[in-house]
């Protein structure tokens, strides 16, 4: 599954590198008609936290031009559930420095996640 095709919607990124890294930034929106909004959960739906790891591993794909899969889950803190409506307009930012990734899903002054991952290249 592609979550960035089939749950959350890239409505605009921007990149750079940097010293410490490939520095991504993305503003999200969520696809409502998703079948994983109407099935977890039907009557309070909200994004599943693999489904934000997915967005990450993705974004950091397609800026890096690599094949990047998930290797190992170093950290994460989900602070807040992330509903379709906290994600219209939510910012993933997220930083690739070698293997380690670092990401925060965030809206206004709430953060959603944050997470340390391992990330390796499939070329």
């Amino acid at each position: 599954m592609k979550v960035l095709e089939e749950i959350i919607n890239v409505q605009r990124a921007a990149w750079e590198n940097t010293d410490a890294g490939l520095r991504v930034a993305a503003t999200l929106a969520p696809r409502r008609d998703s079948i994983v909004y109407k099935a977890h959960f039907p009557d309070k739906p909200i994004t599943p936290g693999v489904c934000m790891i997915g967005a990450v591993v993705e974004l950091l794909s397609q800026a890096s031009g690599k094949a990047l899969q998930l290797a190992k889950v170093n950290n994460i803190k989900y602070l807040s559930m992330m509903s379709p409506d906290d994600v219209e307009g939510a910012t993933l930012a997220a930083t690739l420095n070698g293997d380690t990734a670092t990401a925060t899903f965030t809206k206004d002054d709430t953060v959603y996640a944050k997470m340390k991952l391992t990330l390796t290249s499939n070329a």
